[in-house]
């Protein structure tokens, strides 16, 4: 438990002072500490708000956002860029909301665009979800018609599956391509009453601090 608390603490208000690599390497050791009898697809404490510390490995759904705002190490072209829409664009920040008995998601981007605040939310659904399969090293090099055994499953109660349900602003619910109505896998690696890491389908990590109400 010491360590595990060490290890928050540093995520949570020293992540700047390591490097990218580091900090995974800490989430993944945080990760390797999560009590055996956390299972967040059963657990009542992942519902609430989340909101994003910092992302090891940005994408699209958070790291992109923050990124296109925040200074780093880019090119000159990309930091003129950067200025000029923060002239228009003032970002606000972005939170996950996790309700309905952890069978949904609203993720919450908050801007303002020319002094007007906007508010933007992607809304998905959550269900239960057996992890992607194990590689197996059995030999014949085809894929097998056995049953899939479930000690090929590293079946903890971290997974879900997670289906885009919609997209609204500023309260107005806006169409979309169909493209984006898929799924994909969202793990919640480690839980407790005040943090938690969520890896999306490529293996992200992003740790979350519990919000506020």
């Amino acid at each position: 438990k010491k360590r595990r608390d060490e290890l928050k603490s540093i995520l949570s208000e020293h992540a700047s002072d390591y490097t990218p690599e580091e900090n995974f390497a800490m989430l993944e050791e945080l990760e390797r500490l999560k009590p055996a009898s956390m299972r967040p697809t059963e657990e009542p404490l992942l519902n609430g708000r989340w909101d994003f510390c910092f992302d090891v490995e940005p994408d699209v759904g958070t790291g992109f956002i923050k990124d296109l705002f925040e200074e780093g190490n880019s090119n000159n072209g990309q930091q003129q860029q950067r200025q000029w829409i923060k002239k228009i664009v003032d970002f606000r920040g972005v939170h996950m909301e996790i309700g309905d008995g952890q069978t949904s998601i609203r993720l919450v981007v908050s801007v303002a665009v020319f002094e007007k605040d906007v508010t933007l939310i992607l809304h998905t659904s959550l269900s239960p979800a057996m992890p992607p399969r194990k590689s197996s090293s059995s030999g014949g090099g085809g894929s097998s018609s056995n049953p899939i055994d479930d000690d090929d499953y590293d079946n903890d109660g971290t997974m879900f599956m997670e289906k885009f349900e919609g997209i609204e602003l500023n309260g107005f619910r806006l169409p979309y391509p169909n493209l984006w109505k898929k799924s994909r896998y969202l793990e919640f690696s480690y839980l407790d009453d005040g943090f938690a890491i969520a890896r999306g389908a490529g293996g992200e990590p992003h740790f979350l601090l519990r919000g506020g109400v």
